[in-house]
């Protein structure tokens, strides 16, 4: 089995886990699987999660999930059919929130713009 496909159904694996059967009181919100990277030996998954929630338990949520990864992989022994499955590794992948951020603030630059030009800012033409 190649690496890809390792990592797309631990991907699938773990995204179920976090969705369904991870019952941890610390952990809040929402957490999406973005990206596994397993190492050649497959002793090793970085597992990139990015949080959909409340940001002012964030930080705890992750802290959690640092203490709970051999839970985390003990579930995921039940899963897949590996003879090693790999030791986890939490990341927090902030990429979703900043592309959030970064859609918030062109939707916000956008609309300034348009109430200029309704209120006669722009020239003629249409060109700033």
């Amino acid at each position: 089995m190649n690496i890809e496909r390792i990592n797309s159904e631990l991907l699938k694996q773990l995204s179920a886990i976090f969705s369904y059967e991870l019952n941890d009181p610390r952990i809040s919100g929402m957490l999406t699987v973005m990206e596994v990277q397993t190492s050649d030996d497959l002793s090793h998954a970085r597992v990139f999660l990015s949080y959909f929630g409340d940001p002012a338990k964030e930080e705890s949520t992750f802290e959690a999930l640092q203490h709970c990864t051999g839970h985390i992989r003990n579930l995921l022994k039940q899963r897949v059919k590996m003879r090693n499955v790999p030791y986890l590794t939490i990341i927090q992948d902030k990429s979703l929130s900043h592309a959030i951020e970064l859609t918030d603030a062109i939707d916000r630059a956008m609309k300034s713009t348009h109430e200029n030009e309704a209120k006669g800012y722009g020239d003629e033409d249409g060109n700033d």
